[in-house]
């Protein structure tokens, strides 16, 4: 076996175990494997203005992974219960480091962005450079484009200058689900660290099918 498909072995390995455990904390895994594309379709088309690389997306995978987990103790304060759930948990195949960025993204994926220096669980020499505040704000911005209880929405997303479209297809009342989706406080930190603007459109299949 190649060291590269070693490597690539062990990851998958890894994301499967993170998935195993929240699995067994919640019931289920459906909306976090959806953030979890979600965040990974963003991070792809907004590439050509973080270059972040292949480490960076699997991390961010493994976040959208974890982000909600502290819910297995309730919904209220789940964010911090999540991030302590995953520093307090040894036994998950993460090194210290990879560690602290799921804590971190699981204690702010929701809820006030915190300043930057002011950021909990990460090291301030280890993770300088802004990459884990581009990382949240990919994944808060996931995030906030699926819901725990409706369906899934079909998402398509364009970009033209520094502007990023995200147009959004439900079956039912778009209305409704633009009050509930992609509320554009979730999009604040993604706008201003990629110094980017992100819009939402949405369209009720419903009226499509009626169309067509």
């Amino acid at each position: 076996m190649s060291k590269g498909l070693g490597a690539e072995t062990d990851l998958v390995s890894r994301e499967l175990h993170l998935r195993e455990w929240v699995r067994r904390k919640l019931g289920g895994v459906g909306h976090e494997l959806r953030v979890a594309r979600v965040a990974e379709m963003l991070f792809h088309l907004t590439r050509r203005w973080h270059e972040l690389g292949r480490g960076e997306c699997r991390l961010l995978t493994m976040g959208a992974l974890v982000h909600d987990v502290g819910r297995a103790e309730g919904e209220d304060g789940h964010a911090k219960a999540g991030a302590r759930m995953v520093m307090e948990n040894t036994s998950l195949p993460l090194t210290e480091g990879e560690r602290r960025r799921l804590a971190f993204m699981a204690r702010h994926h929701r809820g006030r962005v915190p300043e930057e220096g002011e950021e909990c669980y990460l090291d301030r020499e280890a993770d300088h450079g802004g990459v884990m505040r581009i990382l949240l704000g990919l994944l808060r911005a996931a995030d906030a484009l699926d819901s725990r209880t409706g369906e899934a929405p079909q998402l398509v997303a364009t970009i033209r200058g520094r502007q990023m479209t995200i147009f959004g297809y439900v079956a039912g009342d778009a209305e409704a689900a633009a009050a509930t989706l992609g509320r554009p406080k979730k999009f604040r930190l993604l706008e201003a660290t990629l110094g980017c603007e992100v819009q939402m459109e949405w369209f009720s299949t419903d009226r499509l099918a009626l169309v067509s």
